[in-house]
């Protein structure tokens, strides 16, 4: 099905992004960081990739005592990683897990030390097991949209900024509203205590994030890049505008909130940089969708899709391959906006959706010769799933 309508005004966004260090991130991480691990082990062992879905990861948060210049963990977060996985021959499943989730955490949480993981898998039901590498596991629905508005795009790369001011932690949100020329960005950080000797180093760091933010979102709005009425390049003069405005971050068409929470008795400082150490629980598929976004405005899927086996779990592959079909359909000449919905049947070859659905947004008609192109897009990305395995498994495919 392919339909092809108006371009539509959107007179409001609404974007949210969690990030690598907020609980719920760092349960998808934990979740896909098992599957990579099990897909290696058993394609080292058995020379293909048996049934896992480990989709069903709970941090449960600990409890902490932060305090300038540094307090203490007194009850560490858990772990308690629950799903289905075949067993390996040379290595119990529950060290795997352990191996995998503590390397994931060491790796995006630098200041946590302590933390326990519970692994509580149990081998798959033998009808799934025999769908592996033969057909869809499960009936589920895939979506994907192109291009990134600018709002989505700026959401993207605001984490970066945050985490690039000293004593930031990386558990970081991010909420952008924007509404016409408005943009409205509310940010929340996780202070590490270590770092911030007193209450004045923490207004600092606040400001500091607040201009960081500031200075890329006005780096993102209208009429500061571009052309002048000569013709001439303003990025110079746009940057320097940006650092102009960026002292005032409540201008007219941007303000910047941080850490909205705080008051005179409390404020957002941890010992680990990640509110799991007291704050939030996190649970794989709660967090951001494939794009590393969480935005209403625009169609989702409430699929978990990390920790999910990349051979046979559509839940996984079509949400992937709807996102890079759409990014090719928004390529092609006079479409603005491509979305595409797939939708599997349980037992059905993986190539075959039950629904290859296409809305595009453009001036222009419904061709054979579009008709032909979208088609041939979606019939070459539903026949290349094989060739996503690998990429799942080296991690190189950003899920979260």
């Amino acid at each position: 099905m392919i339909t092809v309508n108006k371009p539509v005004f959107r007179p409001y966004e609404v974007v949210e992004r969690k990030g690598l260090g907020h609980p719920d991130t760092l349960a998808d991480g934990i979740s896909e960081a098992i599957s990579r691990s099990l897909c290696r082990i058993y394609l080292e062992e058995f020379g293909e990739i048996l049934h896992h879905n480990v989709d069903k990861v709970l941090i449960i948060a600990g409890q902490s005592s932060p305090r300038f210049s540094g307090g203490r963990i007194v009850k560490p977060p858990s772990v308690i990683v629950g799903g289905r996985a075949s067993k390996t021959s040379s290595q119990p499943l529950g060290k795997v897990i352990e191996r995998a989730a503590a390397s994931h955490l060491h790796e995006n949480l630098k200041n946590l030390s302590q933390f326990l993981v519970e692994p509580r898998l149990e081998e798959g039901a033998p009808e799934l097991k025999s769908l592996m590498g033969k057909g869809a596991n499960d009936t589920s629905i895939g979506v994907g949209y192109a291009p990134l508005s600018r709002t989505e795009k700026l959401v993207l790369d605001l984490e970066n900024a945050v985490r690039g001011v000293p004593g930031a932690g990386e558990d970081i949100k991010l909420m952008a509203v924007q509404i016409g020329e408005k943009l409205t960005l509310v940010v929340a950080v996780a202070m590490v205590s270590r770092f911030i000797n007193s209450r004045e180093e923490y207004e600092e760091a606040k400001l500091a994030v607040r201009d960081a933010v500031a200075k890329m979102a006005l780096d993102s709005l209208d009429g500061l890049h571009g052309l002048d009425e000569r013709g001439h390049d303003t990025h110079m003069s746009s940057n320097i505008a940006s650092d102009l405005r960026a002292s005032d971050p409540h201008a007219a068409d941007l303000e910047v909130y941080v850490n909205c929470a705080d008051t005179v008795e409390s404020i957002y400082l941890t010992e680990t940089g990640s509110s799991i150490e007291m704050g939030d629980d996190g649970a794989t598929g709660r967090g951001n969708r494939g794009n590393g976004l969480i935005t209403p405005m625009r169609p989702m899927t409430m699929e978990a899709i990390a920790g999910k086996n990349p051979v046979s779990h559509v839940g996984k592959i079509y949400n992937v391959l709807a996102a890079r079909a759409a990014s090719d359909i928004a390529n092609l000449d006079g479409v603005e906006e491509a979305y595409v919905t797939l939708v599997s049947k349980i037992g059905s070859p993986i190539s075959h959706p039950l629904l290859r659905a296409v809305q595009i947004s453009g001036e222009m008609a419904l061709t054979p010769r579009l008709e032909s192109e979208v088609d041939s897009i979606l019939d070459c990305w539903l026949e290349s799933t094989d060739d996503l395995v690998e990429q799942f498994v080296n991690g190189s495919l950003s899920l979260y």
